[in-house]
């Protein structure tokens, strides 16, 4: 049975919680500023879809705090909370890099691959007391840039999540 989360054991779930909703609540209403600003045509063509995950994500987080196991918590956060929140974050651009050829989308997949290998720092927090952070950090680069080729022949930021989160519950049931 898995009983690692991805806050440290001194902590509550609900002080986890709460950091938890005021991170994404902050990470989500500074990324649809960001596109409002810069990306307005972005932004007010696929306006619904940023809404409705990161209504989703918001929902997701105040669940956990009504559930008191630490093996479902960690099941909301990985098949649910993460990916909405990551997605939007790191490949909701692909959707402007796609119109315009496929040397900007390259970039584009680079740069979120990038970004989206590093949000998994802090929960890899061990990683850095020893020599593993350089194949950690590839695997997520690695499985960004497969997530971004699928964007490119099937542009859907569901399908992206919904891989994303069949590949977080996978890696919870591995682990021994």
């Amino acid at each position: 049975m898995i009983y690692h989360l991805n806050y440290p054991e001194f902590i509550s779930n609900h002080i986890y919680r709460i950091t938890y909703l005021l991170r994404a609540l902050v990470y989500l209403s500074l990324l649809g500023f960001v596109y409002k600003k810069w990306l307005p045509d972005l932004y007010c063509i696929h306006e619904k879809i940023y809404f409705r995950y990161s209504m989703l994500a918001i929902i997701s987080i105040v669940c956990g705090f009504f559930v008191k196991t630490k093996f479902w918590n960690y099941i909301l956060d990985g098949c649910f909370v993460s990916p909405l929140i990551e997605e939007l974050i790191a490949r909701f651009i692909l959707y402007e890099a796609r119109h315009h050829g496929w040397k900007l989308y390259a970039l584009v997949a680079f740069l979120s691959s990038l970004s989206f290998s590093l949000m998994h720092i802090g929960y890899h927090l061990p990683l850095f007391t020893k020599l593993t952070l350089l194949p950690k950090l590839s695997e997520h680069f690695l499985f960004g840039l497969i997530l971004c080729s699928i964007f490119w022949f099937l542009p859907s930021l569901g399908l992206l999540i919904s891989i994303h989160a069949v590949s977080n519950l996978l890696w919870i049931f591995s682990r021994p």
